[in-house]
């Protein structure tokens, strides 16, 4: 949240447009559309009901709610992402080719991910063969308020660059930010669209997520400036090194039609974060949430 990298010593100014070539990444953008009422089970869509191993053990969060009133809550069922629909999408094949991704959140104590204790407010679960899956029904004690509508998706690939507050995580590219805003938009990408997608770079609604998650991920909370003052030098630089391994694995906007909305606080967004080696190692249990709002 208060994360920042220290400018080393002064260098010849590089290329926008060859830094920007070099930033470039791939996300592929997701958008909800009706349910079908006869879909398959494996399909990819929000909300409704996950498709799941028989006997799986559905996660819960023990936390306080915005009232102080503390309970070990089920998690809402977000989204289930059948990874054969996108594979055409993932042109950097960083995906696996099969199987499920589901993703999970608790929203009633709506954690914001920048304390430590927040581990488990969200998770990640990825099932190879989804022939083994079937249908689950959501926990009796769920919340209905906190039960997610079902909506099919439709992807698309497209180019991704980072917004400018995260500029720093990436590169020591030296210019202002309209210079950096009008560059990006002449390449036809929005900084200031925020949607639904998996990989590429965040929509930032605040400052940047990299080092926040590699200091909560080490036991450090984020939430007021005085823990990044007290962070000694060498450990803020080797927290400021360690961040560029994190990316973005999956952004969920707020949804809403005629008779449903699901915001996270206000009109904030979902990030779910991975490190570059457990993407590959398909370790998606190490995935770290942070919410983000106007």
């Amino acid at each position: 949240m208060f994360g920042f990298k220290k400018k080393t010593e002064e260098k010849s100014a590089p290329d926008l447009n060859k830094v920007l070539d070099t930033l470039r990444k791939n996300e592929i953008s997701v958008t909800t559309r009706k349910a079908k009422n006869k879909g398959s089970v494996y399909r990819s869509k929000f909300g409704g009901k996950p498709a799941v191993p028989a006997g799986f053990d559905w996660p819960r969060f023990e936390s306080e709610n915005y009232d102080g009133e503390k309970a070990n809550r089920p998690l809402s069922f977000l989204c289930q992402i059948n990874l054969e629909e996108i594979c055409a999408y993932d042109k950097d094949k960083m995906l696996p080719e099969k199987g499920l991704l589901l993703f999970f959140y608790e929203q009633e104590s709506m954690c914001w991910g920048f304390d430590p204790g927040d581990a488990g407010c969200s998770r990640v679960y990825y099932f190879e063969d989804i022939s083994q899956l079937a249908q689950a029904d959501l926990p009796d004690d769920m919340n209905g308020e906190y039960k997610v509508k079902e909506y099919d998706l439709s992807f698309c690939a497209k180019d991704s660059y980072p917004s400018f507050e995260e500029l720093d995580c990436h590169s020591d590219l030296d210019c202002d930010w309209e210079e950096y805003d009008e560059a990006v938009e002449e390449r036809g990408y929005d900084l200031d669209f925020e949607c639904h997608k998996l990989l590429g770079y965040a929509d930032l609604i605040q400052s940047e997520m990299l080092t926040e998650c590699e200091r909560t991920t080490r036991g450090l909370y984020c939430g007021d400036h005085q823990s990044y003052i007290d962070t000694a030098e060498d450990v803020e630089e080797d927290i400021n090194k360690a961040a560029t391994d994190w990316i973005l694995l999956f952004q969920m906007a707020s949804v809403e039609d005629d008779d449903y909305e699901l915001m996270f606080g206000d009109l904030g967004n979902l990030y779910f974060y991975i490190r570059k080696q457990d993407l590959k190692e398909r370790k998606f249990d190490k995935t770290w949430l942070v919410l983000q709002c106007g």
